[in-house]
């Protein structure tokens, strides 16, 4: 294995980058792939022409792996894909800035590359993709480079609360009216048909769920945005006596307030699929702070004796970019018309089962791949694309070292 898998434990590793924040990245990409995959093949399989969604599945263990996604996942590792953006925005202009280069032309070259690599998933594979709200969130975050850390802090917690406490709102709940926006039985026929009948539903829907995720996630987006923003401009990851001052408080309040409330949640919604409607706003407020007890547990394993697995995420963080999009593939081959469709057949502790083994094969030819070349298919794009050059993919034989 490399030295730049090897040595992040510590910290910083070879060619600045900070190797706990690549396995933090692989982790986050563990949850959003389960979560995007119970959720999606609910959605798809969902037969209703009514406003909510209704699950083909609904017995009661499909009902607990609904309550554990809701409880345990969703809402959480968005956010903390979404903190990672912002502390590794600081780590680009840091790179610029030691190469003598102007930031702003390269963040802004990186964010249009990024845009239209997630314009093509939105169209192509993946309803929920989040790569175009990243990347026109990115543009807001070059005109507040300058931003003060606390400031980026207390602006981004004040944007995070104030759009959760809208979950408050009497129906706004869950998947509450959703099919109110989307014909949700021309959906299920689309993504369970042939492969034409799921390209017509993704050309259709995608462009529709896109500005839906820019509704439902871009304030909160940009307020995880800015928090890790003042994360990244502190270095914290790279402060081994602020780790060490801040992270007993860190799991404590992470897993003290964020657990009990998602506990409650697979509580209340697994007897009927349903929560009283407050409770949704309750949930949406604990989000960050499981989010923070799950982030805080992955720094604290490595720093004992746990560092050495939890490297084995950090490849698949350095290629994340690549590795969320081939998560779509995989889900779209699996379970719509472009492979098995397999959707409606698969019970959710299936679909969670295969999203388990998936992100174990990830991890694996993330390690094999990062063996042989540089970068990611999709990090190479984005590098040539910042730096308007084309970089060196394949590694020497002295850089396997």
């Amino acid at each position: 294995m490399s030295e730049q898998v090897d040595t992040q434990a510590s910290g910083v590793v070879t060619g600045q980058r900070v190797g706990v924040v690549d396995s933090l990245r692989g982790f986050a990409l563990f949850g959003i792939l389960v979560t995007n995959t119970v959720v999606a093949t609910m959605l798809w399989s969902s037969p209703a022409s009514g406003s909510d969604p209704q699950p083909i599945f609904d017995g009661t263990a499909d009902r607990f792996v609904y309550a554990v996604i809701d409880g345990l996942f969703l809402g959480k590792f968005y956010l903390l894909f979404a903190f990672l953006f912002g502390y590794s925005f600081t780590l680009q202009i840091a790179a610029a800035q030691r190469a003598g280069a102007a930031p702003v032309p390269r963040l802004l070259r990186r964010c249009a590359a990024l845009f239209l690599i997630g314009a093509a998933h939105v169209l192509l594979l993946w309803l929920g993709d989040i790569l175009t709200l990243y990347a026109g969130l990115c543009l807001i975050l070059v005109l507040l480079r300058g931003i003060r850390p606390r400031t980026a802090f207390r602006t981004g917690l004040v944007l995070y609360f104030a759009f959760a406490a809208l979950a408050f709102v009497p129906g706004s709940g869950g998947m509450s009216g959703l099919g109110e926006i989307f014909d949700l039985h021309r959906m299920h026929d689309g993504y369970t048909g042939s492969f034409g009948d799921t390209l017509t539903a993704q050309l259709s829907f995608g462009p529709k769920f896109m500005l839906f995720t820019w509704l439902g996630q871009g304030v909160p987006a940009l307020g995880t945005f800015l928090v890790g923003l003042a994360a990244g401009k502190r270095r914290v990851f790279e402060d081994a006596q602020w780790i060490s001052r801040w992270l007993p408080r860190a799991l404590t309040l992470g897993f003290g307030v964020g657990l009990p409330v998602s506990i409650v949640t697979v509580t209340l919604s697994t007897p009927h699929g349903t929560m009283p409607s407050f409770w949704y706003g309750v949930q949406e407020l604990a989000n960050p702070f499981l989010t923070l007890g799950y982030a805080a547990g992955i720094v604290w394993l490595t720093r004992y004796r746990w560092a050495g697995p939890v490297s084995w995420l950090a490849p698949a963080g350095r290629m994340a970019a690549s590795n969320y999009i081939g998560q779509s593939v995989v889900m779209m081959l699996l379970y719509t018309g472009y492979g098995l469709a397999l959707a409606d057949r698969v019970p959710p502790a299936g679909v969670a089962l295969l999203a388990i083994a998936t992100y174990l094969a990830q991890l694996r030819l993330s390690a094999w791949w990062l063996r042989r070349y540089r970068y990611g298919p999709i990090e190479w794009l984005l590098r040539a694309a910042t730096y308007r050059s084309v970089p060196a993919w394949r590694l020497t034989p002295q850089g396997r070292s």
